[in-house]
């Protein structure tokens, strides 16, 4: 049991190196359809909020979503890109495969790009 969600914990998403966290409530409605989709398959959360520091340190993006706590990175081979944009995803990040490895809720319409877990 998560103290967000029926299946999420705010630890899941905690920043590696500095602890800090932040966590967009649309976010964990995404990722609990996500759940659900798959069966009730727990999901492994690679990467949530991140700090400025550690966003810079992993490569990523310079107005990443992870810096609002609005993304999330997951192990591929469980979600398809409609899976993500059925459940409300806005920001849908797939391997070469086609597998859903990032999920975001960032403003706008639905965008799906390559992407890689960091």
């Amino acid at each position: 049991m998560g103290d967000l969600s029926a299946h999420f914990s705010r630890s899941e998403f905690a920043d590696r190196r500095t602890g800090q966290v932040y966590v967009d409530p649309r976010l964990v409605a995404v990722l609990e359809c996500l759940r659900s989709r798959g069966g009730g398959r727990p999901l492994v959360i690679l990467s949530g909020f991140r700090s400025a520091v550690t966003n810079s340190a992993v490569g990523g993006a310079p107005n990443s979503q992870h810096l609002y706590g609005r993304a999330a990175d997951l192990r591929a081979g469980l979600f398809t890109a409609g899976d993500a944009a059925s459940c409300g995803a806005t920001g849908i990040g797939v391997d070469r495969r086609g597998w859903v490895v990032h999920v975001d809720v960032r403003p706008g319409k639905v965008v799906e790009f390559r992407d890689h877990p960091h």
